[in-house]
């Protein structure tokens, strides 16, 4: 069965609707993640074999990014986060769901990007402080603002929407700049090979996320 079939939720969604989004999403996670991550599992698996997806796949100093699953309206990511990890105030070209496998993390909401293109650095305050852990789901709009500090070893799976802009900005507010940040589509080969993972360490990382699914086989339920 195509992973289209699995997660019926997902087909013709409205990702500007957050409510949609919320309940469309939350299904496609419950599907993904019960009986001891059957679903998650077989997915995560194919990867390496995938000429589409394991190209897809990403690694940076302190994060993996594994894509799983992609067609018209949607794209399916799970993360995994290494020691140090931290990003800065930024905005998305897409809304998203994300759902925390394991571990945790500090997430910090800003409000909406509007004026966040000229917005002085210094002038950003958080409006919303909390911890995400393991079970945790949230939407974010592509307007919303926030950053990510997290726990050395935390995974979370990310179901994005189709992107709705081209960029999006990232602030630096102890150094009082920002810059911006394009799609794939506007990067040149060098830079899409620089951030490429290896396929070896596409094998290592879907060995470690596997290893940390939950001892009892029906957790998944919860969610």
């Amino acid at each position: 069965m195509s992973t289209a079939a699995l997660l019926p939720t997902l087909r013709s969604l409205d990702w500007d609707n957050l409510s949609d989004v919320a309940a469309a999403t939350a299904l496609a996670f419950h599907d993904l993640t019960r009986d001891n991550w059957a679903l998650l599992a077989d997915l995560l698996t194919a990867v390496p074999a995938s000429p589409e997806l394991a190209p897809m796949c990403e690694r940076f100093d302190f994060l993996d990014k594994l894509v799983l699953h992609q067609e018209d309206g949607y794209r399916l990511r799970i993360h995994r986060f290494r020691p140090g990890y931290f990003d800065r105030p930024h905005d998305h070209r897409w809304s998203f769901a994300s759902m925390i496998l394991s571990g945790a993390y500090r997430h910090v909401q800003y409000g909406t990007n509007e004026g966040f293109d000229t917005l002085d650095p210094a002038a950003l305050r958080p409006r919303q402080i909390r911890v995400e852990r393991a079970g945790d789901q949230y939407v974010l709009h592509h307007t919303a603002v926030h950053s990510v500090t997290a726990d050395a070893g935390t995974i979370s799976l990310v179901l994005r929407g189709p992107a709705v802009k081209d960029d999006f900005r990232i602030i630096d507010a102890p150094s009082g700049g920002s810059f911006t940040a394009k799609g794939a589509q506007f990067e040149t080969d060098a830079q899409r090979d620089a951030k490429r993972m290896p396929p070896e360490a596409i094998t290592e990382v879907i060995a470690d996320i596997l290893a940390a699914r939950p001892t009892n086989p029906t957790s998944g339920d919860r969610w």
